[in-house]
């Protein structure tokens, strides 16, 4: 399935619960990323693999489609932008983790929400210092934060880890003193987003409704 603009924004502003003014800033805040998503690509290296498009922008007259990963991207990209991260930082996170998020985000969708949000289960598979999360088999972004002497400055290494204990490994590994770290946890949100978009509607041409 591909979905015009219209349907990303109103199947993004339902997963969040937002409408009047926050549902007109997110929509805003998605223009500005899939804008910049555009101009990156053809300021710093064309044909660079895009954050959110599957392909280069067609010629005048042809309307721009959406897969349903991309239409997660943006909303993965709003939900890092309301963590603080700079624009450009969220494009770059996203195309750099593309191939991984693409592939877990097309896994997840595959499962049985029945078994994936199982509550029982999830209060028996529960251990002591394990961070909380609504599902059985949790999706991980992490970025962690690490000082580069050479040029002080600060770099990201980040992964997209299948589950907590892959996730704590790659925390062990390159978490510690001096190097924040910042997690986000993707299933449920995969889950309400697939189902908002498939009770949207086209609506002509694709435009923004702000």
């Amino acid at each position: 399935m591909r979905y015009k603009r219209n349907q990303l924004e109103d199947a993004i502003c339902q997963t969040f619960g937002a409408e009047g003014p926050r549902a007109r800033e997110l929509k805003l805040r998605l223009k500005r990323l899939l804008v910049t998503d555009r101009r990156l690509a053809h300021r710093n290296r064309p044909g660079k693999r895009f954050a959110f498009y599957s392909q280069e922008a067609p010629g005048s007259g042809i309307e721009v489609m959406f897969t349903g990963y991309e239409a997660f991207a943006v909303l993965a990209g709003l939900l890092l932008l309301e963590h603080g991260i700079p624009q450009a930082t969220v494009v770059n996170i996203l195309r750099q983790l593309r191939s991984d998020l693409e592939a877990t985000h097309r896994e997840t969708l595959e499962k049985d929400p029945r078994v994936l949000f199982n509550q029982k289960a999830l209060q028996a598979n529960a251990k002591l210092g394990m961070i909380a999360t609504d599902n059985t088999d949790p999706v991980f972004l992490v970025l962690v934060k690490l000082p580069d002497s050479t040029v002080a400055r600060v770099h990201e290494v980040m992964a997209v880890c299948r589950g907590h204990d892959e996730m704590a490994a790659f925390l062990k590994k390159y978490s510690g003193p001096g190097r924040g770290s910042t997690t986000f946890e993707f299933v449920g949100l995969m889950h309400r987003l697939a189902t908002n978009l498939a009770q949207t509607h086209p609506i002509k041409r694709g435009r923004s409704t702000i």
